[in-house]
């Protein structure tokens, strides 16, 4: 019992929210290990030889008596590899837009405005001088040392692995994977905060109020237009490391950095009359590739562009209201048989609705909405992307739709088990 003790309880988590959670004055022999999921790991840690069937036998039966009857949270873990796009662009100054854009006029006299040349000056393209350079360098060092740490390890449970310039490695437990990475893109272009810390104002964001470990003070970001690929690899336990770190790799340049852009496309929601005329550029790259590997070797990926995170976060955050992940794989599995990707029949769209008014149970009409925008949001994506890179362009067939929404139902049982522990 002391051995058991000593190597549970003396051992932190090694994940800051988690320990200061656990045991936030630090007492000895007060914390928790994860060591504690693993009969294997822990029978390692308290250097048993025999008996260990016993041991792992006595350690699944403390997992059923609280609760862990089909599982644990030490079953899956997540590992984000995140990396900016066309930083080589932002360097040489290729990003930069006119003078226009940078200069205050309602800020400066009429007398400085009625200077000659200073309406061709507005129309010049910005140069990338020192100035530049230093504001570009102190955007990804707030970045990389000051937002890329606080997000993972202060307002999620996970932990930096690397974080430098435009590179994040982390890791992070299942349930903050989704708010984890639209955080992450927010910090990184100067979005609106998802969790409203920050506020928003000319490419910076600031404090609300003070923050653990952070300055009180505008922390500088790439500014609106930036935009970052990554590859997401949800690993069981059981898969050995070079296996997973293989798989990110893959998962973030060869797929998530080759999403397509389109060339033009509506700025209105697809379920709104097109204004002709209109357009909106969806940037490539920017794109989430999501890799879960089973125990077994077997895989799914899902392919995702960066601005359609927040419409399905939209509806999938409803999980715990009523468990998605049937509707989700009926919809993956009849959705491609019945509907294809057209520029305004929205086929798509109405073959869900027909799968989702003939359920027996009914969604509010709030998260049917939400699905049903994501789906549109895909499909014109998809439908311009397949005009801009070709027909089989990565990630716009109706086959890689079903691919995502098979992640997001086993995304919505894995929370519904969580769910059911903390009953």
């Amino acid at each position: 019992n002391d051995n058991f003790r000593y190597c549970t309880g003396n051992y932190p988590f090694q994940v800051p929210k988690t320990d200061n959670t656990i045991n936030p004055n630090n007492h000895q022999g007060k914390n928790f290990n994860g060591v504690m999921f693993s009969s294997r790991w822990l029978a390692d840690d308290m250097g048993l030889t025999q008996s260990r069937d016993v041991f792992r036998r006595l350690v699944e039966t403390a997992h059923k008596q609280t609760g862990f009857s089909n599982g644990s949270p030490g079953d899956w873990w997540v590992i984000v590899l995140a990396d900016g796009d066309g930083m080589g662009k932002y360097v040489s100054g290729a990003k930069l837009k006119e003078y226009k854009h940078y200069i205050l006029t309602d800020q400066l006299d009429q007398t400085s405005q009625q200077v000659e040349g200073f309406n061709e000056l507005l129309e010049t393209k910005k140069r990338m001088g020192p100035a530049t350079h230093v504001g570009l360098n102190r955007a990804l060092l707030d970045f990389s040392n000051r937002l890329v740490p606080y997000i993972t390890e202060k307002r999620f449970c996970g932990k930096v692995v690397y974080s430098g310039g435009d590179d994040v490695m982390a890791v992070l437990p299942l349930e903050d994977l989704p708010e984890f990475l639209r955080s992450l893109r927010a910090a990184w272009c100067g979005a609106e905060d998802p969790q409203q810390e920050f506020e928003t104002k000319g490419g910076y964001w600031y404090p609300k109020q003070p923050l653990e470990g952070l300055p009180d003070r505008a922390h500088f970001t790439m500014g609106e237009g930036a935009t970052m690929s990554m590859g997401i690899v949800i690993a069981h336990k059981s898969l050995p490391l070079p296996t997973v770190l293989d798989n990110l790799w893959t998962a973030e340049k060869d797929r998530a950095k080759k999403l397509p852009g389109t060339r033009t496309g509506l700025t209105q929601s697809p379920l709104n009359p097109p204004i002709l005329g209109d357009f909106d550029i969806i940037p490539p790259k920017d794109g989430l590739c999501f890799r879960v590997i089973y125990g077994s070797g077997n895989s799914l990926e899902a392919l995702m562009k960066g601005h359609l995170l927040d419409y399905w976060w939209k509806f999938i955050q409803h999980y715990q209201d009523i468990d998605l992940s049937p509707l989700l794989y009926r919809l993956a599995e009849d959705l491609p048989k019945h509907a294809c990707v057209t520029e305004c029949d929205r086929l798509l769209t109405q073959a869900a609705e027909v799968i989702l008014n003939r359920r027996d149970e009914t969604l509010s009409d709030q998260v049917k909405h939400a699905l049903l925008d994501w789906i549109n949001q895909w499909e014109h994506w998809a439908f311009y992307a397949r005009k801009a890179a070709g027909e089989s362009a990565l990630g716009t067939q109706e086959k890689d739709l079903a691919m995502l929404l098979k992640f997001s139902a086993f995304w919505v049982d894995k929370m519904v088990q969580r769910e059911e522990w903390s009953r």
